[in-house]
């Protein structure tokens, strides 16, 4: 039985009443006297309080001592000691840093054919990223590359809105150009090792890139699905499809719609694109000078390049096994359309042309092990400034994570050309490659989008 402090008082004060007082001097009549029952039971009743005291003061000792309050010394104002400066939280510290994270790409291929140069191990690419918030309005993202061999470039950078009204979003900055959906990956996040061979030929080993401005809007409609429509205007990066000196502003218009089938299934289903200027192509500047008119025929800088593309992603992903089952099957189509000029030796002369050209690939992936992934991609390409010129590709991959941190990838491709697109890659009518990639990430790497 626990009995508070606050009890203990009036019990006591209670027993005292009830006590036979201490003697007094005797009043001047004698009070009736008690009978021998009403003593008996007064004694009764005071020894059954004087227990009941005895147990209040062993629980009274046996609880823990509380240590005296001394009140200090008053001391003059002037000799106090200044308060102490509370240091700031590590929250508080951290508020204005940026989210930083670093990773490089360890990368080893090889040649089945042996050919010189096509042996080697390097760390083909390093990236740093910084991303926080500016203020309530905007955010930024900064991805710096280290390719190797290469000076250090700005593979993205820009600030976006996080307040805009309406369902509205405005970047500015280098952007990686919304052209379909692998176009949008950095060299980290390939299903393979290497990109899609149409995405070479089109746009370059860089992608197609833009310095410029990009405003997102989310249709409202009827049926409630979800559809984006997002346009860019900008100076492209140079490349093959855009490589006008002058950098004259591209334009660019993504509309994307977004399904879902079933619980287990989504739909993306998006359509692109993308106008702009060229410039002359390698072929034609060669030709020049190989004829030593390089002084005589000035080609044009200005001309016109467009290039569209519809792209269609599935995943599956099963509710009740989403860590370790999964499907991927993204296919991307594109065609390219381009006002060039041509040598005619007769005149000489250049003779302006039109080409047009196409290319895709499809990439299936199939997650059979929680940190396992094994895929197939298939490429198809023309060149877009000479269509007879093409190559094909089939590739197999399999992707290991040993954890959120890790990725380990094994890619073996074969490349077959026909005679105009080997002349382009020294003479090789078909390769076979096998290919190697080590992937560490450290730090706080933001999120990819779906």
């Amino acid at each position: 039985m626990i009995v508070r402090r606050s009890l203990v008082l009036p019990l006591i004060a209670a027993w005292a009443a009830i006590a036979p007082p201490p003697a007094l001097a005797a009043p001047a009549t004698d009070p009736p006297a008690a009978s021998a029952e009403e003593v008996a039971a007064l004694r009764r009743e005071v020894e059954s309080l004087r227990a009941l005291v005895r147990v209040l003061q062993d629980q009274i000792a046996a609880l823990p001592a509380q240590p005296a309050v001394v009140a200090a010394p008053a001391t003059p104002l002037a000799s106090q000691p200044p308060a102490p400066i509370v240091p700031a939280t590590p929250r508080s510290q951290t508020l204005m840093n940026p989210a930083i994270s670093a990773l490089f790409l360890l990368t080893g291929a090889t040649s089945i054919q042996p050919r010189e140069g096509e042996d080697h191990f390097d760390l083909s690419e390093a990236e740093v990223a910084f991303q926080a918030a500016v203020d309530p309005y905007a955010r930024v993202d900064l991805y710096l590359a280290f390719p190797s061999g290469e000076s250090p470039e700005v593979e993205e950078g820009f600030i976006a809105t996080t307040d805009l009204p309406g369902p509205l979003q405005l970047r500015g900055g280098r952007i990686k150009s919304a052209f379909g959906k692998w176009n949008l990956y950095h060299s980290h996040q390939f299903f393979s090792i290497d990109r899609p061979r149409v995405l070479d030929t089109f746009f370059g080993e860089e992608s197609l890139t833009t310095d410029g401005l990009s405003l997102s809007v989310l249709i409202p409609n009827p049926a409630n699905l979800y559809l984006d429509s997002l346009t860019e205007v900008g100076a492209a990066t140079h490349g093959p499809a855009f490589n006008s000196g002058h950098r004259g502003l591209t334009f660019l218009e993504h509309l994307t719609a977004f399904f879902n089938p079933g619980r287990d299934h989504t739909l993306e289903v998006g359509a692109t694109g993308v106008f702009g200027e060229t410039g002359p192509s390698e072929d034609l500047i060669a030709a020049i000078d190989a004829a030593m008119l390089s002084g005589t025929l000035v080609p044009g800088d200005g001309l016109d390049s467009q290039v569209y593309g519809v792209d269609v992603t599935w995943k599956w992903r099963p509710v009740d096994r989403n860590v370790y089952r999964s499907f991927l099957w993204q296919t991307e189509w594109l065609r390219s359309r381009r006002d060039l000029e041509t040598l005619d030796l007769a005149g000489p002369a250049l003779v302006p042309a039109t080409v047009s050209s196409t290319g895709g690939y499809s990439y299936a992936e199939y997650q059979f092990l929680k940190r396992w992934r094994a895929g197939a991609r298939f490429d198809w390409t023309e060149f877009p400034d000479d269509p007879r010129a093409r190559e094909r590709a089939v590739s197999g991959v399999i992707r290991v994570h040993p954890s959120e941190f890790q990725e380990l990838r094994f890619q073996i491709e074969r490349i077959t050309r026909n005679d105009a697109a080997a002349a382009r890659a020294g003479g090789d009518e078909d390769d076979t490659r096998l290919f190697f990639q080590w992937i560490p990430i450290i730090g706080a790497h933001g999120a990819h989008k779906y």
